[in-house]
């Protein structure tokens, strides 16, 4: 009897840090997004984030909309500079890992509350 109870929480440890690995494991993207510095020139007006240069000519768009047009495949190459947007790359090329990016790209699209 007690070694099936030994067994039974055994089991239920290693599920519990199985879970709570792939939790910690799971690339936050608004993290990502201030890491990153992203909000130096783009705002994301829905999650209460405000660029931070001021200068109109160097400024990108809120992201809260100007994603929306995008699907997640095109903003992974925009944001690694291989594709373009009204004939310009990005401005600053990705230095994160693939993980981190497509964390980023799915914050920066969903829905904010």
């Amino acid at each position: 009897m007690r070694i099936a109870q030994a067994s039974g929480l055994f089991t239920l440890a290693l599920f519990a840090a199985s879970a709570a690995a792939s939790a910690a494991a799971a690339p936050d993207g608004k993290a990502i997004f201030l890491a990153q510095k992203c909000n130096v020139c783009h705002s994301v007006s829905a999650a209460g984030i405000e660029r931070q240069v001021k200068s109109e000519k160097v400024a990108g768009p809120d992201l809260t909309t100007a994603t929306a047009q995008h699907d997640k495949a095109f903003l992974t190459k925009f944001l690694k500079k291989e594709e373009m947007v009204d004939g310009k790359k990005h401005g600053k090329e990705w230095k994160g890992t693939d993980p981190e990016l497509s964390a980023l790209i799915d914050w920066v699209k969903e829905p904010k509350k």
